[in-house]
C-alpha cells in the first residue's frame, strides 16, 4: 500500500503545491482522528480553503481507502452535507511498550482504536542477546495470532526506558550486539519500518490525546509525569509534544537535587529519581524492613526474591503501615521536584501518571502540598494538578498512535 501521506512510502520527495496539498491531507486526518467525524464545509473552514479544494483533497484520501462516506447530516435546512470518517480497516499500527518485567503488544486502528491486544507478558529485561530475540519472538507469536491482515500493518513503535535519539530512532546503549542496533534487528526480522520513543514520552502522548475521557485534554500547556521506577516528563506545548535538539527534553529525574551519596542510574549522585522515584520508593522499603519494621510485602519478597511497584499498591489498598509511610516520604520529594518544573514551565497541567498514579489521593495529597511549599504562589495557583484515570494503558495506546502520526509526518 503506496499511501501518499504516509512519509516513508512516498518514494521522491514531493515539493510546491503537491507538497502543500499532502500537508493539508495530513491535517484532515489529524481533525477527523480528533473530532471524529466532518463535513467537506467543516474542512474547508479548518484548512482554510475553499470547498471545491477540499472536496478534490478529500476524494484523494477516499480513493486510496484511508477515509470513508459515513451517510449524511440529519439536521439543519437544505441539502444534507456528507459525513466524513476515517476508515479504520485501511491500515493498522503495532505498538511494544517494554516495561521492567513485562510487555504489552497491541494493534491500533487508523483511526487510533486498540483493536488487538497482549498484556503483562512476563519478561526479564536484560541488556542480553537472548533478552531481545525473546522481544521478537513475542512479536512474532502476536502477529501469528491476530486475525487482522499482516499487509495492513504498515509500522511499529517501539517504547522502552532509556535516552533515545529520536532523530535517528536509535539506542546505541541497549540491545545493541556488533553493528546491528534494536531497531536494525526488529526491521530484518519483521519487514516494518521501527520508530522507537522513550517510554515517558509514549506515556506522555496517550495520556495527552485519550486521558480526558478517551479525548485530548483541552488545557495546552502540559506537564505528564511517568512516574514509574523511574522519572521523566513529557511536556506539551499548545498541544505539541516537546522533544528538545535530540529527543531527551523532559529528563527531569536527573536534575541533581539532593545532598546524597545515591547513585543514580545515570551513574551520577543526588538525581531527582534517587528519593522521589518507584525505585527509591522500593529501596526504601527494603532498607525499612530489613532494619525490622514489619509489612505484607514481606510475602511477596520472600517469595520472588524482590518487591515491584504493583506490590506496593496492592499493599496499600490493604492499609499496610510501611507502604503508605513510605509513599507519604516519596510524594513531598516529588512534589519538591515538580516545584521546578512549575516555575520554570508554568503549565496549565500536571498529570501524575504511570504506575504510581495508581495509589491516588494518598499520592495526589502530599504532592499538592509539597508543591505549594517549594514553587511560587504567583505560579502553582495557575496549574492544576491531576491524576492520570487511564490506568496505566498510555503507555501502549501512545506508543502506537505515536508510530501512526510519525508515520503520517504529523509531529
Amino acid at each position: 500500500m503506496n499511501y501518499s501521506v504516509f512519509i516513508h512510502k512516498n518514494g521522491a520527495e514531493v515539493s510546491g503545491v503537491a507538497l502543500k496539498d499532502q500537508a493539508r491531507k495530513k491535517n484532515m486526518i489529524a481533525h477527523l482522528s480528533s473530532k471524529g467525524k466532518s463535513t467537506v464545509p467543516e474542512m474547508a473552514e479548518l484548512l482554510n480553503i475553499s470547498v471545491p479544494k477540499t472536496k478534490k483533497l478529500l476524494m484523494g484520501l477516499l480513493q486510496e481507502g484511508l477515509v470513508k462516506d459515513t451517510g449524511r447530516k440529519t439536521q439543519g435546512l437544505g441539502r444534507k452535507a456528507s459525513i466524513y470518517n476515517l476508515n479504520q480497516e485501511s491500515c493498522y499500527f503495532l505498538g511494544i511498550e517494554i516495561k521492567k518485567y513485562k510487555i504489552n503488544i497491541g494493534l491500533m486502528s487508523f483511526n487510533a482504536d486498540i483493536v488487538d491486544s497482549s498484556l503483562n507478558i512476563p519478561f526479564p529485561y536484560l541488556d542480553t542477546r537472548e533478552s531481545l530475540d525473546a522481544i521478537i519472538k513475542e512479536i512474532q507469536h502476536f502477529l501469528a495470532q491476530t486475525a487482522l491482515p499482516k499487509e495492513k500493518i504498515v509500522g511499529i513503535g517501539l517504547s522502552l526506558a532509556g535516552r533515545i535519539n529520536v532523530k535517528t530512532s536509535q539506542m546505541l546503549s541497549l540491545y545493541h550486539f556488533g553493528d546491528a542496533s534494536i531497531k536494525t534487528k526488529l526491521e530484518e526480522d519483521l519487514g516494518l519500518p521501527v520508530f522507537m520513543d522513550n517510554d515517558s514520552r509514549t506515556v506522555a502522548y496517550g495520556e495527552y490525546y485519550f486521558g480526558a475521557n478517551g479525548l485530548p485534554y483541552t488545557e495546552k500547556n502540559v506537564c505528564i509525569v511517568n512516574l514509574d521506577y523511574g522519572i521523566a516528563i513529557g511536556i506539551f506545548d499548545n498541544g505539541r509534544p516537546i522533544y528538545g535538539a535530540s529527543g531527551y527534553a523532559g529528563e527531569i529525574g536527573h536534575i541533581q537535587m539532593f545532598d546524597n551519596e545515591k547513585i543514580c542510574f545515570c551513574g551520577k549522585k543526588g538525581c531527582f529519581e534517587t528519593e522521589a522515584s518507584g525505585l527509591a520508593l522500593i529501596n526504601l522499603l527494603n532498607a525499612r524492613m530489613d532494619e525490622g519494621s514489619s509489612s505484607r510485602l514481606q510475602k511477596p519478597r520472600a517469595k520472588k526474591g524482590f518487591i515491584e511497584l504493583e506490590d506496593i499498591l496492592e499493599a496499600i489498598r490493604h492499609g499496610d503501615s510501611l507502604a503508605i509511610e513510605g509513599v507519604t516520604e516519596i510524594a513531598h520529594n516529588l512534589g519538591k521536584g515538580l516545584a521546578i518544573a512549575i516555575n520554570l514551565l508554568n503549565p496549565d497541567l500536571i498529570v501524575l501518571a504511570g504506575t504510581l498514579a495508581g495509589i491516588g489521593e494518598l499520592l495526589l495529597f502530599p504532592v499538592k502540598t509539597s508543591i505549594m511549599q517549594h514553587s511560587l504562589s504567583m505560579v502553582n495557583i495557575d496549574t492544576r494538578i491531576a491524576l492520570s484515570t487511564m490506568d496505566q494503558k498510555a503507555g501502549l495506546k501512545g506508543t502506537c498512535l505515536l508510530v501512526r502520526d510519525k508515520i503520517l509526518g504529523l509531529i
